[in-house]
């Protein structure tokens, strides 16, 4: 899976909030393609910072979309002292359309909590994939409330666009400069505050002219078909990456959480629960999948701690040779610590919430938080997480 899209790093002169940042602002400005657009908003604030320089900010809509606009590229800028509030789902859907019109074969569902669903799939698929991300929520937010980490409800409806076929979803994600794998099937959009996905059931058209939708039956035979594991786990993944950014668990602007983190929590959620008739349930299911994988890994010689070598390295989910890897290693030390040292790993989850974009990052930095909540004696965690390891 290719996630480099989560590997925008922002710089900027950061100055202190002054008590206007929080009014409506009107911009009309040209996005990077060239291509005038008007939004209504707010200068993105992150901790006591806004994220503001000489040549460009950060700029939120109400639908939660982010911009980093050049001064240059603006031709209108003015605020009032209306405050900041977000499209309400209704008022998200009207804009949706502007953008995914129904003449071109779009269709909106919004009674799925937080998300909107657009889609020009079948009902019956968009109706699988809006409960699907409705259980996910719940129970993530759930699970992660029990243990005492501290999640919000989401500011922004969610929104997911739910393609017919791969063409259209690829050219969609060329409209979001997200370059995608062969067997990318879904991919979470920081910028946007999106999920694009494609119908993977087998049954909808990937050409158009092909009057054939998915049923009901269909994705039920999308959910116990072997090869559609990858699949349905890829979509689950990307949900979580944007439950998690929606509810407080990670930054959307803040680069320095460790990437681990971000994709570990993504791997220990992913896993298909193909029993269930949405083909998801939240328990303690072992990632098969990357089990093998880290059973492979860990079978080589390492000169340097695998576990410190992931935490400073943000690059190894980004290459080709080592993405496999990591992302099983990320699964098993995210699934040692939730079960073996739980209030170890709500004390790190909060010292990562509490990033801002102004905090420090490096190599010794990313040690050292990891350190203050599990310890220094690696041998001995190295010991611990092995002996975990062989009983699974």
């Amino acid at each position: 899976m290719n996630f480099r899209i989560f590997s925008l790093v922002f710089v900027f002169s950061f100055v202190l909030c002054l008590e206007t940042a929080s009014a409506l602002e009107y911009v009309r400005f040209k996005d990077k393609q060239g291509k005038e657009r008007s939004e209504e908003g707010r200068i993105v604030e992150e901790g006591q910072i806004v994220l503001e320089s000489s040549d460009s900010f950060a700029f939120e809509a109400r639908d939660g979309r982010r911009y980093i606009i050049d001064r240059e590229n603006v031709i209108t800028r003015r605020s009032d002292d209306i405050p900041f509030v977000p499209y309400l789902k209704a008022e998200m859907i009207e804009r949706l359309k502007e953008e995914f019109p129904p003449r071109e074969g779009y269709n909106y569902l919004d009674m799925y909590g937080s998300f909107i669903v657009v889609y020009t799939t079948s009902r019956p698929f968009a109706n699988w994939y809006g409960r699907l991300l409705e259980k996910l929520h719940e129970q993530y937010s759930l699970h992660w409330k029990r243990l005492g980490v501290e999640l919000s409800k989401p500011e922004f409806p969610m929104v997911v666009i739910v393609f017919s076929n791969e063409g259209h979803f690829r050219q969609y994600a060329k409209l979001d400069n997200v370059s995608l794998s062969k067997d990318m099937c879904a991919y979470y959009h920081k910028l946007t505050n999106r999920i694009a996905v494609y119908d993977m059931s087998g049954q909808q058209p990937r050409q158009e002219g092909n009057p054939r939708r998915a049923t009901s039956v269909d994705i039920q035979r999308l959910l116990t078909q072997p090869n559609s594991y990858n699949n349905i786990m890829t979509v689950i993944h990307e949900a979580v990456h944007q439950v998690g950014f929606n509810t407080g668990m990670h930054s959307r602007f803040a680069p320095t959480i460790p990437r681990w983190l971000c994709e570990g929590l993504a791997v220990f959620h992913e896993v298909p629960d193909t029993r269930n008739n949405i083909g998801w349930t939240l328990g303690p299911h072992v990632n098969r999948y990357r089990l093998t994988q880290l059973k492979r890994y860990l079978d080589r010689p390492h000169r340097e701690s695998p576990f410190k070598k992931m935490i400073k390295d943000d690059d190894l989910f980004y290459s080709a040779d080592t993405a496999l890897d990591y992302y099983a290693l990320a699964w098993g030390l995210t699934f040692y610590l939730v079960k073996k040292r739980p209030k170890e790993l709500v004390e790190y989850l909060a010292i990562m919430q509490n990033k801002t974009p102004e905090s420090e990052d490096s190599d010794e930095i990313r040690i050292k938080d990891f350190e203050s909540c599990f310890g220094d004696d690696w041998a001995k965690f190295h010991k611990e997480f092995f002996d975990f390891l062989r009983k699974l």
